[in-house]
């Protein structure tokens, strides 16, 4: 019958089914602790009820606004009825109304009196820092910006004044793929984010499409006086954060856990994100409880969960309120934004990694999963497959509920399962024609598969993920390899002056990223004994780490022997190490210990060392693209044993190459917020 898995799974799930699934929660305004949101949460719960899971439920948990789950301030509830925003001077016209395009709304605004208000609009350019509005006077205005709207509300209405924001921008922009231009007419989903503290303070705010605000831009930059009248009926209030939770009972270990996560959060409609991440959930909950019923496969060994929660605050919520029951989580799979159609919307299925800090099998055997979707979905052809469909693996990125389970605090492995880029990603354009069947069928089957092999697996399953772990870190090794030697030749055919310093820089860089490749695989490898051990199983683990270590040595000594003859060619006798600096060796006595459960909620870190200390970090992670995932590795490496050294050592590894004095810097932050310790 496990054979026949893979075939049964592709008979029963349904793409169409996963859709209108997807269509009807598109039909929710879903926002974080709003009573919209609570809507869609009822909603999945009937749905649930209706396909036999009679445990379903939704758990609620306070969202006020200064109530904190570990570092993460909860939002305040909230629930819209109607807004609209019209142009006054120098013409007279509706420029967008909530029911027509709730996206043009910025989450968590508050009413305006009941006759609305009027006012002078003035350009304030990006309009998130204090230098944005030296010599304008905004106070009793309106502002037009470029800027996240909770950074340009902060500063526009907290500290000047201004009556409310008005913002014209996606809220990321990628070069040559999603940029505004692209989408002229998208209205971007942008969010206030208010808390208990700022309620006397707080506004509203409405995000136009880039068209309308180039049309407001154009008759300022004439002289022409521009007014506009706005009507929002919102209130802010004391508010909870629903989590749907369901499960399929283990029949032989009820208290392992493999479990599949969705957000259900986003502004009506958000369809591909992530609709088509909880309606896919639906139906791959209704796919296996189908299965069972009719006797095609027996009632799961382990017990599988499934939640629908707001994202990030009710998996923090969630984990917060059930961290006695943490230990039974054995592996989960995150889904976002997984029913993308991949031509119209731009998009590639990403497996996003557990991190290295929580190195596991799960990264190949899910990948393995996507790789044998291709053989199952798709025809081939004389010269080879037909298939289109594109996919890859990334490191780590974060950005999503796997991002919370894989947290030093609980080490939970768990993945994403993500397409991107997405041409309408956060804006009133990601709507159900965008979703695509195939998609939602072919990732339900891969994570069906995934959860029902994980639910029952056998020693005989863990033995063939830990070589397909093995297989994958030998490969990775030889990757790395291979680009230090591209890098090599590349250098040898360089600037002669030059060669000296390079030939230095690629041996360091390959010995430290060998090392780390080591340690990471052979963790992954041990990993499998999550779910399941015996003495056999440990003899085959200390087999594939042992090919894991003589290939890392073959791999630099078939290195060195190429270093050693371009060293001869050029004349160099011998690489001369320059000489350690103050910071490094500072770094290496520094070994700092957290303070705080949970990924870390960088607003709490503004709040606990004050904005203009913070400005450090938004310039930093501007220089360094990926200094803010890179953050979160440095917490996560944080065991009591690593230096600041080492930890900058294993980040450059995974990541790129990152400055010793920013990792400094930035644990020197988390110091005097009392959130680490040396």
């Amino acid at each position: 019958m496990r054979s026949d898995l893979d075939r049964l799974v592709k008979e029963e799930l349904s793409g169409e089914v996963a859709k209108s699934f997807v269509a009807e929660i598109t039909k929710f305004h879903r926002v974080q602790a709003s009573t919209m949101f609570h809507e869609a949460a009822n909603y999945v719960k009937t749905a649930l009820h209706d396909i036999g899971l009679e445990d379903a439920r939704i758990e609620q948990f306070i969202s006020d606004g200064e109530t904190k789950y570990w570092t993460w301030t909860t939002p305040l509830g909230w629930e819209v009825k109607s807004a609209e925003l019209n142009l006054v001077k120098p013409e007279n016209t509706r420029i967008v109304r909530y029911k027509d395009t709730p996206t043009s709304l910025h989450t968590y605004s508050k009413g305006t009196p009941l006759e609305g208000v009027t006012a002078e609009l003035m350009d304030v350019g990006e309009g998130t820092k204090p230098k944005h509005y030296e010599g304008k006077d905004v106070k009793g205005k309106l502002v037009l910006a470029t800027g996240r709207a909770k950074q340009v509300h902060e500063q526009a209405v907290y500290k000047y004044g201004a009556l409310g924001v008005i913002t014209d921008s996606l809220t990321h922009e990628i070069d040559n793929i999603r940029e505004s231009l692209d989408i002229p007419d998208a209205h971007a989903y942008q969010s206030i984010w208010p808390l208990k503290e700022e309620l006397d303070k707080v506004s509203f705010g409405f995000s136009l499409s880039k068209r309308q605000g180039n049309h407001l831009r154009t008759m300022l930059r004439d002289g022409k006086q521009v007014v506009l009248s706005a009507k929002v009926n919102a209130k802010l209030f004391p508010g909870k954060l629903d989590v749907v939770t369901a499960t399929i009972q283990g029949a032989s270990k009820p208290d392992e856990e493999i479990f599949l996560i969705a957000h259900l959060c986003h502004p009506k409609p958000s369809a591909n994100d992530n609709a088509s991440g909880c309606g896919s959930l639906i139906e791959i909950a209704r796919t296996i409880k189908t299965l069972i019923s009719s006797g095609k496969i027996k009632k799961p060994v382990r017990t599988i969960r499934f939640l629908w929660v707001p994202e990030t605050f009710g998996t923090i919520a969630y984990l917060y309120h059930h961290e006695d029951q943490v230990s039974k989580l054995i592996a989960g799979i995150n889904l976002d934004m997984v029913g993308q159609d991949q031509k119209v919307c731009k998009s590639t299925l990403n497996l996003d990694k557990t991190p290295d800090s929580n190195p596991s099998f799960l990264n190949d055997y899910i990948f393995n999963l996507i790789e044998r979707s291709v053989e199952e979905f798709d025809q081939e052809t004389t010269f080879g497959s037909g298939s289109t469909f594109r996919y890859a693996i990334n490191s780590f990125s974060g950005g999503s509920d796997h991002a919370e389970f894989n947290d030093s605090t609980f080490t939970i492995p768990c993945v994403m399962l993500l397409q991107w880029p997405d041409l309408y990603y956060h804006s009133s354009m990601d709507s159900i024609d965008k979703v695509s069947e195939d998609s939602l069928k072919r990732i339900g089957w891969i994570a069906t598969v995934a959860v029902l092999t994980l639910a029952n697996a056998t020693i005989e399953d863990t033995i063939i993920m830990a070589n397909l772990t093995r297989i994958g870190g030998l490969t990775r090794l030889r990757k790395e390899a291979k680009k230090t030697v591209t890098y090599l030749h590349k250098a040898i055919n360089g600037a002669p002056e030059e060669l000296e310093k390079k030939l230095l820089e690629l041996t360091i860089n390959l010995k430290n990223k060998i090392e780390h490749i080591v340690w990471r695989e052979k963790q992954a490898i041990r990993s499998v004994k999550r779910i399941g051990n015996n003495a056999e199983l440990t003899n085959i683990i200390k087999q594939y780490i042992l090919d894991i270590e003589q290939n890392s040595k073959h791999e630099l000594k078939r290195f060195n022997e190429i270093l050693a003859y371009a060293k001869k060619t050029a004349g160099i006798t011998s690489l001369i190490q320059p000489q350690e600096s103050e910071v490094a060796k500072q770094a290496r006595k520094l070994i700092p210990k957290r303070l705080f459960k949970g990924p870390l909620n960088t607003d709490a870190l503004k709040k606990a060392i004050g904005e203009k200390r913070f400005e450090w970090f938004e310039e930093t992670a501007k220089k360094d693209k990926e200094f803010k995932k890179k953050t979160y590795e440095i917490v996560n490496f944080m065991n009591g044993e690593r230096s600041i050294y080492d930890i900058t050592k294993a980040v450059t590894a995974e990541y790129s190459e990152t400055s010793l004095e920013h990792v400094m810097k930035f644990i020197q932050l988390l110091k005097e917020a009392n959130f680490i310790a040396y």
